[in-house]
């Protein structure tokens, strides 16, 4: 029997580094490339990108969080302004003789609303002037004539409070001008004031006391200044007309 000859077996050859180029194209393993100078400049730029697009979306938060806030101010102070509207004090006043055929007369000043307000932390009432601008303006003074600080202390008006009178610790001042309540005053209560007539001004020498109170008339302007420690202040201008007593206004009115 023939013996049978066997070919030794044939050796593979090792995976070459590089790749015969084809053309202008060479092909080159992965390991080459990512140890290539030309990929760590590719990587170190994707790292820029991606700080970059981080700092973008760090700054757009930054941006939508400050404008969720101003947006939740606003309407935080416009739900103030609402309820500050919503809660405008009403008062009840009264003016009245202290006795029959008394030229001095009482002012009664009850808080009467609205439901929602069951107080009033501080109210202020002046006397005001028949012209706003009473005392404001550049003044010369003539010879022995008012100065400017006599001309806006003045109360040019029919009637002001009777000075050291009021609610309990809150006197009217010297000049009669106004006194503050600085205690609660729940709603449902009144507080009293006194009121008397005027009198002309020192400088007035033509003019009798008579002349003086026909001039100013029957009608009393007051203010009254109300404050709230939550709401906030209200200032309440009104006019009560003396010529028939005694009578009642509301401020504001119903109007």
């Amino acid at each position: 029997m023939a013996a049978v000859q066997v070919d030794p077996p044939t050796t593979v050859p090792a995976c070459p580094t590089f790749v015969p180029t084809f053309g202008t194209v060479q092909i080159v393993d992965l390991w080459t490339v990512l140890a290539s100078p030309a990929w760590g400049a590719l990587e170190s730029l994707g790292t820029a990108a991606a700080v970059g697009v981080a700092a973008w979306a760090a700054t757009q938060a930054r941006s939508s969080s400050r404008e969720s806030n101003a947006a939740t101010i606003t309407l935080s102070s416009i739900e103030s302004q609402r309820r500050h509207s919503e809660l405008i004090p009403r008062l009840r006043v009264v003016c009245e003789p202290c006795n029959p055929g008394s030229d001095i007369l009482r002012l009664r000043v009850m808080l009467i609303g609205p439901p929602g307000l069951d107080r009033l932390d501080r109210l202020t009432v002046t006397i005001r002037n028949d012209h706003f601008s009473r005392g404001k303006g550049e003044h010369r003074q003539h010879l022995d004539g008012p100065t400017q600080d006599e001309i806006r202390e003045h109360i040019w008006g029919p009637y002001r409070f009777t000075p050291g009178t009021g609610p309990d610790d809150a006197q009217a001042d010297r000049k009669g001008r106004g006194t503050a309540y600085d205690a609660p005053l729940p709603i449902g209560e009144e507080l009293p004031y006194q009121l008397e007539q005027t009198t002309l001004g020192h400088w007035m020498r033509s003019m009798t006391q008579q002349d003086w109170l026909h001039q100013q008339g029957t009608v009393i302007r007051l203010a009254f200044t109300a404050e709230h420690q939550t709401h906030g202040t209200w200032y309440l201008p009104c006019e009560i007309d003396t010529k028939t007593v005694p009578v009642t206004v509301f401020v504001p009115s119903r109007a």
